[in-house]
């Protein structure tokens, strides 16, 4: 059985829709979360599952596209109805505001378990900002400017405590000979290694040029004399 959802082209899409009339969109249940026929805790798994799969999609979609993508390229990558998206998130800013939480929240998370698992100061901060890159922090910058709320009290505290530890060891360790590095430093190099190149390469060769380049910033920073 398929299920036919209506919807009218807004401006929230960023492909310009092909007119502006009501435009009709099938999708099959079955891939979707709103199947009633298994246990409810199934669904509410399926249902997180699919969250999750959109807002990594979508993560990888600006990053690839350096911008928004539209509502259809997510759903369509992503292997869900376009019902699932809307379901999920009701509008442009609810999908903007859970993407950029995701990034935030993967890489703060990440950061803290490198944190407790690594010793040397130096390599934990190193291995932070290549996770960082690759749970898609770079997207919080392209939509900065797309967002109407651009705080998040509870994610900005733990990455303040965050990174204040990761230079603090690195910095004591004294492999990190610039010790005017601050936190601020670290967080806008990774955003810059972040940001796509869009000169047209492969997703997986930009990652990797951003991850080589990312080493050669760390390395630099534990070879390099201070200037007087």
């Amino acid at each position: 059985m398929k299920v036919r959802i209506a919807r009218l082209c807004t401006h929230d899409d960023p492909v310009p829709c092909e007119s502006t009339r009501q435009q009709t969109e099938e999708y099959t249940p079955f891939m979707d979360d709103i199947t009633t026929t298994r246990p409810a805790g199934a669904r509410r798994a399926d249902a997180q599952r699919n969250r999750q799969l959109l807002l990594d999609v979508t993560i990888d979609l600006i990053l690839h596209a350096g911008g928004e993508p539209s509502r259809d390229a997510i759903a369509e990558r992503a292997g869900v109805g376009i019902g699932t998206l809307y379901r999920h998130f009701p509008d442009r800013q609810a999908l903007l505001d859970a993407v950029a939480r995701h990034a935030l929240e993967k890489s703060i998370s990440a950061g803290e378990a490198i944190l407790q698992g690594v010793s040397d100061g130096v390599d934990s901060l190193r291995q932070y900002m290549h996770a960082a890159l690759d749970n898609g922090i770079g997207v919080v910058n392209i939509i900065h400017p797309l967002l109407e709320k651009r705080d998040w009290p509870d994610l900005r505290a733990r990455a303040a405590a965050l990174l204040e530890a990761l230079v603090a060891r690195a910095v004591r360790d004294g492999k990190l000979l610039r010790s005017d590095v601050s936190e601020r430093d670290i967080v806008f190099a990774t955003i810059r290694f972040s940001r796509p190149l869009a000169v047209g390469l492969p997703a997986s060769e930009e990652r990797a040029i951003a991850h080589r380049h990312l080493d050669y910033f760390i390395d630099g920073l534990c070879c390099a004399k201070e200037r007087s």
